[in-house]
């Protein structure tokens, strides 16, 4: 999809993307069809075509999005015909959280929200690896992040 453009002043420290745990639904809907075979035409049909659309949607949402830290912000991009950008100076940012359920630590993926100074929150979901995403919000420019649970503060 379209590059990221950055201002003179500003380089691309990270790039994260989502997980394919984004197609296990879509699959399963898929294999149900398959065994709705036996039991019922219509229905299998139904659910076949259904996964199929699934399937495509996962994919789309996949290849459009677009997760990007600068040394100066934070870019979270997603959609293909309706688009939705979020655009965070990192001065800005007062937390980020990591949300993770079981399957989420096994298979490294989990929910991220950025909160923003005077209010702003945007929780993006179904990231891969996101405490390097954390981590790399977190860090100033190019230098190592320090946040608590995250590494030892310099020096100590």
């Amino acid at each position: 999809m379209g590059e990221i453009s950055t201002r003179a002043d500003e380089s691309v420290t990270y790039e994260a993307q989502l997980h394919w745990v984004l197609f296990v639904p879509p699959v399963l809907l898929f294999a149900a069809g398959l065994a709705a075979i036996a039991f019922h035409t219509l229905v299998a049909i139904v659910l076949l075509l259904a996964s199929v659309a699934a399937i495509l949607h996962a994919y789309v949402k996949l290849v459009t999005t677009r997760i990007v830290v600068t040394n100066r912000r934070v870019v979270y991009r997603t959609g293909l015909i309706a688009r939705r950008t979020l655009e965070m100076n990192k001065e800005k940012i007062e937390s980020i959280d990591v949300s993770q359920s079981i399957p989420g630590r096994l298979l490294d993926f989990g929910s991220v929200t950025v909160k923003g100074t005077g209010g702003g929150i945007e929780a993006i979901h179904n990231v891969a690896a996101p405490f390097a995403l954390r981590n790399n919000v977190a860090a100033d420019g190019d230098e190592a992040a320090w946040l608590p649970g995250i590494s030892e503060a310099a020096g100590t």
